[in-house]
């Protein structure tokens, strides 16, 4: 019986099945494909929509620790990127609950997250460490 034919991904270093590659030259799997396509667009979304450059959205994430500037809570998905809807200003990353749900509907009965919602409000993290950037959406 004749084994599956595997290759190395030169990008994951993972030896997987030919299925996973394009062509019989491809030498980056599938996933890593997609993986790279997902980032390029999520970064082309987040300069054409809110005006942060190449590195900027990576650069706040980690200023911030790689959490959501309220909750502090981590995702597997990237954090939304909070604007001011009246004048537009980056305020900085929100993980989908505080940016879509405490900060629209409540506060999930928590003073803690409530007094963080404040000085998120009142100090947000973008200006404070890259600048002022505006949003250049139609939704103002």
């Amino acid at each position: 019986m004749k084994g599956k034919e595997t290759r190395k991904c030169t990008r994951c270093d993972l030896n997987r099945q030919a299925k996973f590659f394009t062509g019989t030259r491809g030498r980056i799997c599938l996933t890593c494909q997609k993986k790279a396509r997902r980032k390029s667009s999520h970064e082309s979304r987040v300069t054409a929509v809110y005006g942060l450059e190449s590195g900027e959205y990576g650069a706040l994430l980690a200023k911030q620790g790689g959490k959501c500037a309220i909750c502090g809570g981590t995702r597997a998905k990237n954090l939304d990127v909070d604007h001011c809807h009246k004048t537009g200003l980056i305020r900085g990353l929100l993980c989908a609950r505080c940016n879509r749900q405490l900060l629209a509907r409540g506060l999930r009965d928590n003073p803690q997250i409530a007094r963080n919602a404040a000085d998120y409000l009142e100090n947000p993290p973008c200006p404070r460490l890259l600048g002022e950037r505006w949003y250049r959406g139609n939704d103002r």
